[in-house]
């Protein structure tokens, strides 16, 4: 066979996998879509005091849970696969016009905003905590169920469990933007809500405009952007149908590697907005901060900014909004391996014990994944503008850190997963985009219904047989799954010449102290 015979067909196969994944994006937007419109469920939340001419849209079909179960497994399962399409269509040379991708991103962006949140009730907390805001209270240090039992909202009421006794962990950006939705919604959980989708939507979209930004001209470069980012139907499921405030953080954080080129200073400031969002965003921190270790100069300044934005706004909510933040570092979430490890140890040995030294393992993991990573990740894709531009490698840093992260933290939920999508959309194309498609797709089928079935707020009964297949799902083939990955993450490292300790500073500083011993 001829080269250009052979180049011909995997052009020809590189359209034919292009053409499939923009379908199986559609089709998965569609089913998303058409779960949300037949209204709550028990994948779909019930929304108070409806506006009926106002998003969110819906019917009251009371559909079957099964059904609405299965179309949601289905669009994820589509979705995931036309993410894999996607990537290696690109990878083969697929040039579809990046203007037609990004209209496929918005588009579904758009049509999945008009629709109810789905899965996670967590903006409906959400919701509550901008109601206890306008309301003169402070979600930091007063529960939804505090205000319930004073009297009646309609919006706190309609919150779910087990999250009516939890105060507010997020950051006082987060707390504004609750309080925003909340003065403009009223007492309407339908258009607070709505409001709450908005801006997920946008931020995602801007997101995705501003890694386009990144990686400047280069029409293959931009393509992978939107189809890893902007138009990743993985992400719009997990991230928007739940109405995710990760995705704010995300946004603050890419603005900050925007800034990073020529501003240090201002990407500091930045970077602590987006921590003040959400605190584990603080990993593209240490991305960047790791990108500038060999300029003091502008790590310090990078450094100066970054603390100024953090004291100064959390200063203004005061210090238990901080403490309430870092209350979720010895949570352990069903799904991960950490989960199974802690209740098998958890039956003869005591609780905080093993949550700690679990939780130190996962630690010591996370670093010992990103060195292995660190030797074998592929290029970033963002171009050097100037000697001095160090966004190309924080970008790199940032997805290496996300990944490691994601693949060895006790708490580790679907839609945390946007951090290294976002990261991997600006990196050259690797096995890793293989795996995170598997992980991210498995954890987000285990987490449908995702609703406490006992919750009066859940509109349709969660049946025996489904609240039994959703709960395995989630307690024994996820953290298999999440471990296959994690395993051939480090295979694909190691085979691709990866050590796990290549720093030869401790051997230079034995042979020193030797040379000085003998010297004396």
């Amino acid at each position: 066979m001829s080269t250009d015979q052979s180049t011909g067909e995997q052009i020809a196969r590189a359209e034919r996998d292009g053409r499939r994944a923009v379908g199986l994006y559609l089709v998965s937007a569609a089913l998303i879509v058409a779960v949300g419109l037949l209204g709550p469920s028990v994948v779909v939340l019930t929304l108070t005091n409806r506006h009926a001419w106002l998003p969110s849209y819906w019917f009251d079909a009371k559909p079957n849970d099964w059904l609405v179960s299965v179309m949601i497994y289905v669009a994820i399962l589509l979705g995931g696969y036309g993410v894999f399409l996607a990537a290696r269509a690109l990878k083969n040379g697929w040039a579809p016009q990046v203007r037609r991708l990004v209209a496929l991103g918005i588009g579904t962006t758009a049509a999945i905003t008009l629709v109810p949140p789905m899965a996670s009730g967590d903006v409906l907390i959400y919701a509550a905590y901008g109601r206890i805001m306008s309301l003169g209270g402070n979600p930091y240090t007063t529960a939804p169920a505090d205000t319930i039992r004073l009297g009646y909202d309609s919006v706190i009421a309609a919150t779910e469990r087990p999250w009516q006794g939890a105060r507010s962990v997020y950051g006082p950006i987060a707390t504004w933007i609750q309080w925003f939705s909340s003065w403009v919604g009223g007492d309407s959980m339908q258009l607070t809500v709505w409001m709450l989708q908005l801006t997920v939507a946008v931020s995602l979209v801007v997101t995705g405009l501003l890694l386009l930004k990144l990686v400047g001209p280069n029409p293959v470069n931009r393509r992978r952007v939107v189809m890893l980012g902007l138009a990743n139907p993985l992400i719009l499921w997990t991230v928007l149908a739940g109405a995710h405030n990760d995705a704010i953080a995300v946004m603050f954080a890419v603005v900050a590697l925007v800034l990073f080129r020529r501003h240090v200073f201002a990407a500091g400031l930045m970077l602590g907005v987006a921590g003040c969002t959400k605190l584990s965003i603080g990993l593209v921190g240490v991305a960047m901060l790791w990108s500038l270790r060999d300029d003091r100069r502008r790590a310090l300044q990078f450094c100066a900014g970054g603390a100024i934005a953090m004291i100064g706004l959390y200063s203004v909510v005061g210090l238990q909004a901080f403490q309430q933040a870092r209350s979720q570092t010895s949570f352990i979430s069903t799904g991960t391996p950490h989960k199974v490890i802690f209740s098998l140890f958890d039956l003869f040995l005591p609780g905080p014990l093993v949550r700690t030294v679990i939780g130190v393992a996962a630690w010591i993991g996370l670093v010992l994944v990103a060195i292995l990573l660190s030797q074998v990740f592929p290029k970033s894709l963002v171009p050097r503008t100037h000697p001095e531009d160090r966004t190309p490698d924080a970008i790199r840093y940032t997805a290496i850190y996300a990944v490691a992260w994601l693949l060895t933290a006790m708490y580790s939920l679907p839609w945390y997963d946007v951090i290294a999508w976002m990261a991997l959309a600006a990196v050259a194309g690797s096995k890793v985009d293989k795996l995170m498609v598997i992980r991210t797709t498995m954890l987000a089928i285990a987490y449908v219904p995702g609703r406490d079935p006992n919750a009066r707020q859940v509109a349709a009964s969660l049946s025996d047989s489904l609240e039994w297949f959703s709960a395995r799902l989630r307690d024994t083939v996820a953290p298999a799954v999440e471990l296959a990955v994690l395993i051939g993450l480090i295979l694909w490292a190691r085979r691709g010449g990866a050590q796990w300790w290549p720093y030869d500073w401790p051997r230079r500083k034995a042979k020193a102290k030797s040379e000085q011993t003998v010297s004396q």
